[in-house]
């Protein structure tokens, strides 16, 4: 019997889950191209990329031979994206710890933006902060229940991985898919 090669991953859950630090750790580990949705949807100056621009680029990318997608993007799309995934990586941690870490990446914010959006985009503010926190605690109550009876259907159950404390993470992180 052969094992399915995992050549295409998503890496998805709620901000500040540590997505881009697993989503890096799985492209240089496994030597894929990696995407940071963020760095798409969002322009210098903390501007939304127009819609149709991020799914254009989106669907060009998802149909690359292999992939790590580090977040949600449209979620129109969400569900053609993980069709095309063999693997999701599902963060699914309790609210409480993605508040706390968001919290902890403003502060880290002052001293170094995060790498993986455009030029210009300061988040450092108290209302990108509200408005970060805001989200997490919307995503959890509304889209997290969706999330999860979406990836229960039966033709995606089998490649999901659900991480939902923070040693499913480290052994995610050390071990990989």
């Amino acid at each position: 019997m052969s094992q399915v090669q995992i050549l295409k991953i998503m890496v998805i859950g709620n901000a500040a889950g540590g997505k881009t630090l697993l989503s890096k750790r799985l492209s240089e580990k496994l030597s894929l191209p990696l995407l940071h949705i963020d760095s798409i949807q969002f322009l210098p100056g903390m501007k939304i990329r127009p819609h149709h621009e991020s799914i254009k680029y989106l669907r060009d990318f998802a149909r690359q031979e292999k992939w790590v997608m580090d977040g949600f993007g449209p979620l129109d799309l969400i569900e053609e994206r993980l069709l095309i995934a063999d693997r999701i990586l599902f963060i699914d941690l309790p609210v409480w710890r993605h508040l706390l870490w968001a919290l902890k990446r403003q502060i880290q914010n002052i001293w170094r933006p995060r790498a993986e959006l455009p030029e210009g985009c300061n988040e450092l503010s108290i209302q990108q902060t509200t408005k970060l926190l805001r989200s997490i605690w919307i995503t959890h109550k509304k889209m997290r229940p969706e999330l999860l009876k979406i990836m229960n259907r039966e033709h995606l159950k089998s490649k999901v991985i659900r991480i939902q404390n923070l040693n499913d993470w480290k052994r995610c992180y050390r071990d990989g898919i």
